[in-house]
């Protein structure tokens, strides 16, 4: 069926730059992520669509509906990979936390995010707080629509749809982006890490120094008051390393976009 309306052209460009531009919005937690309801978040989506609808307007549109379907499938598919890169770094600031509360031998607790951001430790929630701090101060939204628009650059809506060619860089950046996630939550939670590692040190010491000291009964909670004092003094460490993260991963979005030209 051929799309020839002044009004239907408009509105599919619309929907097919929404269905790349959705996962987005569900993905990074500064655009609302679950902390929005499915409206807002159908609303931001469509909003960086709109941002988007330059770069789609002279875009011919497939002559049928199979054509146009596998279309919309193949834009969501890339909006979901670049919502997994661009959100990397928040779920690594989460984790990081969750590694701290667990070093620190607290019992994990769950508590949701004032940024929608349910199932985490307070720890968690802190560096996931922090880092959408670090990502607004960096001008991440604007990283974030620079990206977005290369990305049409790189694979626009009139390009072949042919899976194989664009699969392996796609997967190459997924297995990347979760190599560096890893790599990025250890860093950031190595520096409690170690304050708690010398802590249960000298406790040993002083468990074999003065053996009628209750080492044991005295560790847990001096370990959990060391666990946050060292947390509270890593923040500023941590603040300096968020942004360096961030261009990380934007970095690794920008290489695969030049790749895929």
């Amino acid at each position: 069926m051929a799309l020839s309306s002044n009004l239907e052209s408009p509105l599919v460009l619309l929907g097919l730059g929404a269905a790349r531009t959705l996962p987005l919005a569900w993905s990074i937690p500064v655009f609302g992520g679950p902390a929005l309801p499915f409206g807002l978040r159908v609303a931001v989506g469509l909003g960086l669509a709109g941002f988007c609808y330059p770069l789609l307007a002279t875009t011919p549109l497939p002559g049928n509906a199979a054509a146009l379907v596998v279309l919309a499938l193949r834009e969501l598919l890339v909006g979901v990979v670049m919502g997994l890169v661009c959100a990397c770094m928040f779920r690594a600031a989460e984790a990081a936390g969750e590694i701290v509360e667990l070093a620190g031998g607290s019992e994990l607790a769950r508590t949701t995010a004032p940024t929608g951001e349910g199932g985490s430790s307070p720890f968690g929630v802190l560096f996931l707080l922090l880092a959408s701090v670090v990502f607004l101060e960096i001008g991440g939204v604007g990283h974030v629509a620079s990206a977005l628009a290369r990305s049409y650059e790189a694979l626009p809506l009139d390009a072949s749809l042919a899976v194989g060619p664009r699969a392996e860089p796609a997967a190459w950046l997924v297995i990347a982006s979760t190599a560096k996630l890893i790599e990025a939550a250890v860093a950031l939670a190595a520096p409690v890490l170690v304050a708690l590692l010398l802590a249960d040190a000298v406790l040993g010491v002083l468990g074999r120094a003065v053996p009628g000291i209750p080492v044991y009964s005295a560790a847990m909670p001096m370990r959990t008051l060391l666990g946050v004092g060292a947390v509270l003094l890593a923040l500023g460490g941590i603040h300096l390393a968020l942004p360096g993260g961030f261009r990380a991963f934007f970095a690794l979005l920008e290489s695969a976009l030049r790749g895929g030209r």
